[in-house]
């Protein structure tokens, strides 16, 4: 995904609390970030000159996005203070905030951000047959568990229940398609799926891989696929506590109509895993 910072070098006036007991205002000079073009996963360089000793802190916010908050320490006697921070941001509009605290006062600076999409991958050469359905493979190429009872189908989750089989696994692990088809839908999702690939089978049926490794996913929507074709790695992205990969097996197509539903996709994975 390719990262696009377009720094607008806002400088807004400083806005400062009240003062007690003396304390003297901050006073911030500049902020940038650069460079302005990254790939994601790449180095933003934040740099102030303020006041020696201040405190300070980078927010990049986004309206209904929880801040991501980048800790900058505090500002060197030589008046300057420089932190990096890995750019890992779902497409939009933000602002890149430096506070600087002296004491009660702070002091704010902004510069919008904006994240472009990431290129689309090049599309996979297609195979010569798509038909046979033939037996399925294990998604996890890798060593696996598949957990305890939080990890079922149908297990309870706030809102809402568990509608696949958490499969555990070293982050890198590579994530293959169980079956021949079609790459139906690829996304991210920041506090849910991350990282997710939707492929179409040629059985019918929709497998869903979830929260997979950032910059692993190697297919493209609309791109045909072999059983056993590497999609992506086993990741810890989104709403994931750990690195595994989420599988679901839907029928009725992916959220297509009212009678689009989940299985419990245990049965089979433990049997692809039999005759591994």
């Amino acid at each position: 995904m390719i990262v696009v910072l377009v720094v607008a070098s806002l400088l807004f006036p400083a806005s400062a609390s009240a003062q007690s007991g003396g304390t003297v205002a901050p006073t911030a000079r500049s902020f940038t970030a650069a460079p302005a073009i990254v790939t994601e996963g790449g180095t933003v360089t934040f740099a102030a000159k303020a006041t020696p000793k201040a405190l300070t802190r980078v927010d990049v916010i986004a309206p209904g996005k929880p801040a991501v908050r980048v800790k900058t320490g505090r500002v060197g006697a030589s008046g300057t203070i420089k932190a990096s921070w890995t750019a890992a941001l779902a497409p939009g509009k933000y602002t890149a905030r430096l506070v600087v605290t002296v004491g009660k006062s702070k002091q704010y600076f902004r510069q919008a951000l904006t994240v472009g999409a990431k290129a689309a991958p090049k599309p996979v050469a297609p195979p010569a047959t798509l038909t046979s359905t033939g037996s399925k493979i294990f998604p996890v190429q890798g060593a696996f568990n598949f957990g305890g009872e939080l990890s079922r189908f149908g297990a309870g989750r706030t809102g809402h229940i568990h509608q696949g089989q958490d499969v555990a696994a070293a982050e890198g692990t590579p994530v293959v398609t169980p079956i021949a088809g079609t790459v139906h839908h690829v996304a991210y999702q920041a506090n849910g799926a991350g990282y997710y690939v939707v492929i179409a089978g040629v059985d019918g049926r929709h497998y869903v891989f979830m929260h997979l490794q950032a910059n692993s996913t190697v297919v493209a929507k609309g791109a045909p696929v072999l059983a056993g074709q590497r999609i992506a790695n086993v990741g810890n992205t989104g709403g994931s506590d750990g690195p595994h990969l989420h599988f679901e097996i839907w029928i009725n197509g992916w959220w297509a109509t009212k009678a689009s539903a989940p299985i419990d996709p245990l049965p089979e994975l433990q049997a692809w895993a039999a005759q591994a």
